[in-house]
């Protein structure tokens, strides 16, 4: 009778380590930096800030799937770090190059009720998102009855093995370096040279 308590105990018990195996949530993607640009032509954004005295850091992403049922990339989740100021900096645009011209995937205004970026708080670091608004082709504000707000980027299913996308972000102009995070991990570093 032992013997047979000993035998389902174990086998039990060897079931749910597999079990638990299989539940460990696998990475879906692969994130290496490129180069950044410190954007001052404001005519290629189609965006303006609300506080004027912010440029854009265009940090190059290049992403590799790492198995083909992988899930869809929310890019709400990167974020640079300003080393100088402690601040963590939500991307406001994400754009690609096609024939030599940026085409920007289409954003929305963040819901607050739900806002991912605030889950992955990095200790020691204040949060900035930089309010915008959408321009036209001349650079004018598009609608003066829609206001500025902080943009949400959208979740993208990558079907490409590698793939490069630009993430936009609000920094201002005493910015030297600073890391990008995925969530709450590193991914990178990148600086704007002098």
């Amino acid at each position: 009778m032992n013997k047979i308590i000993f035998v389902l105990l174990t086998l039990f018990v060897c079931s749910t380590a597999f079990a638990q195996n299989d539940s460990i949530p696998k990475q879906d993607y692969e994130f290496s930096i490129g180069k950044s640009i410190l954007n001052k032509k404001l005519w290629s954004q189609p965006y303006r800030y609300e506080i004027k005295a912010t440029s854009t850091l265009s940090v190059e992403i290049s992403i590799k799937r790492l198995h083909r049922k992988a899930g869809e990339l929310d890019f709400n989740l990167f974020a640079l770090t300003d080393e100088t100021k402690k601040w963590r900096i939500r991307p406001v645009a994400i754009y690609y190059y096609k024939a030599d011209r940026k085409v920007y995937l289409k954003s929305k205004p963040d819901n607050r009720n739900y806002n991912v970026f605030e889950k992955y708080q990095l200790e020691g670091y204040e949060d900035f998102e930089a309010k915008i608004y959408k321009t036209n082709f001349l650079g004018l504000r598009k609608s003066k009855k829609i206001g500025s707000t902080i943009p949400s980027l959208p979740k993208k299913k990558i079907k490409n093995s590698k793939i490069t996308y630009y993430l936009d972000f609000p920094v201002r102009s005493s910015f030297d370096y600073g890391k990008v995070y995925f969530k709450d991990k590193t991914v990178g570093f990148t600086g704007v040279k002098e």
